[in-house]
């Protein structure tokens, strides 16, 4: 018997690239006969020289991946950062952008996806320890199914799916505020953005939540703000053998040019 072996690509810009294999699928979860393969990853900084101060966005170390299998979920962190050009300028510098999330997601399945935003990082986010989801795998007759679920989930019932409800309840601790939410639509083969423009209803009626513009940051009392990206791979009963050899990939980025502007507390 042939064994059969599925790409999933998934690619955080600004925060992290991840490459996963998985293989075979059936209904509501993957059939495997091989483990997934080590997971690399690379970070990459994006930094932007504006009038008086420089603009940092970068991925923080608090980061979870378990989107190999329906079920799963992932959690991305970002950090904006503003920094005088010159720390003996007596001026304080402001620093006005929009984030834009970019995407391909091949397979049948809307994923969904909450952005929140952190003022102050005070203890960080344990993204790993903040939830209770794991893979569950389950033996039928010669294949073992594999999916992801909670913990208080029965561990035999594959329509299970991880509620993030730990993350959620993480973030709150730090103060979050959740700026957006919304889907990452299925059968998308090409690249499709989500911008403030088309956030409050897209062309297929889609309705999101939120705000992605006017995130605003300052060298005098918030020269940091932290962004994390929580997106989710629902489960179902439905049948999921097409998703075999599907792409996914999701970008956080800056939309835009950085406006920048003299910092006034009034």
């Amino acid at each position: 018997k042939m064994e059969r072996k599925n790409m999933v690509l998934l690619t955080v810009i600004a925060v992290a690239t991840l490459l996963v294999a998985v293989v075979g699928a059936t209904f509501a979860y993957f059939t495997a006969t091989a483990t997934t393969e080590n997971s690399t990853e690379a970070n990459v900084t994006t930094t932007k020289e504006l009038n008086g101060a420089t603009v940092t966005f970068t991925g923080t170390e608090s980061k979870l991946e378990l989107l190999n299998y329906p079920g799963g979920l992932a959690v991305y962190g970002a950090k904006a950062t503003i920094k005088k050009t010159d720390p003996r300028d007596a001026n304080d510098y402001q620093a006005t952008f929009g984030l834009k999330i970019s995407y391909i997601n091949q397979t049948s399945t809307d994923l969904e996806w909450d952005l929140y935003m952190v003022a102050q990082e005070y203890d960080g986010l344990d993204a790993d320890n903040a939830t209770t989801c794991k893979l569950q795998q389950k033996q039928v007759g010669s294949e073992v199914q594999f999916w992801y679920a909670d913990q208080s989930d029965p561990e035999d019932d594959t329509t299970q799916t991880c509620n993030g409800e730990g993350i959620a309840t993480a973030l709150d601790g730090l103060g979050a505020t959740k700026i957006a939410s919304g889907k990452l639509k299925m059968k998308q083969n090409d690249s499709k953005e989500i911008t403030q423009d088309n956030l409050v209803e897209e062309a297929d009626g889609t309705q999101h939540d939120g705000v992605l513009s006017k995130r605003m940051i300052n060298t005098k009392s918030a020269s940091d703000k932290y962004y994390y990206l929580v997106v989710k791979y629902p489960n179902s009963d439905a049948p999921q053998a097409d998703d075999e050899g599907k792409q996914i990939s999701v970008t956080l980025s800056i939309d835009g040019d950085i406006q920048s502007t003299l910092y006034s507390a009034s």
